[in-house]
């Protein structure tokens, strides 16, 4: 569906339903700032590591691009500016044109050599499920310039955020990238990706092979995205040439100056179901299983239950850990029926006073897989619970602190305002464990966690508890959970 840009007139040639709606047939003397911006640098000012994330060896800027003869051209070269030893392009449609579901199309020639990496790719213009690769990418085409013949490939990436992100990817070796212009192109509709090279098509991704589990920005809880999450979003369109990297290696000298040339750029919306992109193509009766991904890799999810109606029991590696509470002073807890929810936990405290739960003979307990505060995008780990403050007895102008300890002196926690939370009705909280480790100061050490959950008060008031949870989630099987030391 288009979203956003000038409409193209119609291509009176195209077939099967496809409509032309946007593209750059790049006929002009100079780019066309209305649909393209030129990206700068290695990546820093867009807020990833040096490298734009894949340790490439370039920096990009403006005087690499330009369009002659009927092309846009991209230069890598070996020159020295910004630090880097090397230069390159990279343009970007974000903010000018984005469309969700079409054919997404371009006539490219790549250059040769080893160590160039030129790319026609999508991200999403929202990022609406988080950080990547949770809000998805989708590579229509990457070209990996390595000795002793360059291959092409298509990718999907989607998951969880990095580092559990996930991606189905296929190679395809019936042409050579660099010995003249080709054809490349994704067809996206609502059930899936398809990827064609000169008008083979040669990969399918549907979305029963993709997901998303992201933190939901309003409850601050891990969920999963809809069906065809993370795909259902508008993408806008990328081209570069990257110089070096993970995954092509270091350039030869003979490969630079190398050049990407791009005919043209252009977008098709699948005019019998623009919503949905469904019904063009005439794919549906053609495709092949020896094409489709290996089984996808879903999400895996653990939960501890550290409170239900009883003080139940904490499953670790296969043997159980009875739990048990110990209070602080100047705290009365007991347990009390309540209609739909069986016993909770009703907690009268003065300030200063704090409940927490260890596992028996408060043994500590190895974390593992969640709550990295390093990371710049922290892991799938979580405490929740749902909580109900009755106002009569409570000081709002107080906060409770949840958190985690590793001994006496070695606690982090997050601050919850009484006055910034619902009163008088069950909410259900949740605070990210790399949040608790982060706001320690390093104190709090998942290796070896005492006090499971933590509740304090700097207030008096009064509180009733019911699920308390450890959640986490990893994208491979037994990539997170609780052990015993």
């Amino acid at each position: 569906m288009l979203a956003c840009g000038a409409v193209a007139e119609q291509d009176e040639g195209k077939d099967d339903g496809w409509r032309l709606v946007w593209a750059d047939e790049f006929d002009g003397a100079s780019l066309d700032s209305s649909k393209w911006t030129i990206q700068r640098g290695d990546g820093s000012t867009e807020g990833l590591p040096p490298g734009w994330g894949n340790n490439e060896l370039q920096t990009y800027r403006a005087e690499n691009i330009a369009v002659a003869g009927g092309n846009l051209v991209i230069t890598a070269q070996r020159e020295d500016a910004d630090g880097y030893r090397y230069t390159s392009g990279r343009i970007t449609t974000a903010g000018k044109f984005h469309a969700r579901y079409g054919r997404f199309e371009a006539r490219l020639r790549t250059p040769p050599g080893q160590g160039l990496w030129p790319a026609f790719w999508m991200l999403p213009e929202h990022s609406a499920y988080g950080g990547w690769a949770a809000s998805g990418e989708i590579d229509i085409v990457e070209v990996f310039s390595r000795n002793p013949a360059p291959f092409i490939q298509g990718a999907a990436h989607y998951g969880m955020a990095w580092p559990l992100n996930a991606y189905a990817t296929r190679r395809f070796e019936g042409i050579d990238p660099a010995d003249g212009f080709h054809v490349y192109a994704v067809e996206w509709d609502e059930t899936g990706l398809r990827w064609f090279a000169d008008g083979t098509h040669y990969f399918t991704v549907p979305r029963s092979t993709y997901w998303s589990y992201f933190k939901d920005p309003a409850t601050k809880a891990h969920r999963a995205g809809g069906e065809s999450a993370p795909f259902d979003q508008p993408f806008h369109l990328l081209l570069n040439l990257a110089v070096g990297g993970n995954l092509p290696g270091d350039p030869s000298a003979d490969a630079l100056p190398g050049q990407l040339l791009v005919d043209y750029v252009r977008v098709y919306e699948c005019s019998t179901d623009p919503v949905g992109g469904l019904g063009c193509g005439g794919l549906a009766a053609r495709i092949d299983e020896s094409i489709l991904p290996t089984p996808p890799s879903d999400v895996f999810r653990r939960e501890y239950v550290l409170y239900g109606d009883t003080l139940g029991p904490l499953p670790l590696d296969g043997s159980q850990v009875a739990l048990e509470f110990h209070d602080l002073g100047g705290l009365m807890l007991s347990k009390v029926e309540e209609d739909g929810r069986g016993l909770v936990l009703d907690v009268a405290a003065q300030a200063g006073s704090s409940l927490s739960i260890h596992a028996a003979n408060s043994s500590p307990q190895r974390f593992f897989g969640m709550g990295n505060a390093e990371l710049e995008t922290p892991l799938a780990g979580e405490l929740q619970f749902d909580l109900h403050i009755v106002s009569a007895g409570t000081d709002l102008a107080g906060a409770l602190r949840i958190g985690l300890a590793s001994g006496p002196a070695e606690a982090g926690f997050v601050e919850l305002p009484i006055g910034e939370q619902p009163l008088d009705k069950w909410t259900t909280i949740t605070v990210q464990i790399s949040d608790i480790v982060y706001n320690s100061g390093g104190a709090v050490d998942l290796a070896r966690v005492h006090s499971l959950f933590t509740l304090a008060h700097t207030a008096k008031a009064r509180v009733r508890l019911d699920n308390i949870r450890i959640i986490c989630a990893h994208g491979k099987q037994d990539g997170c959970g609780i052990a015993a030391r």
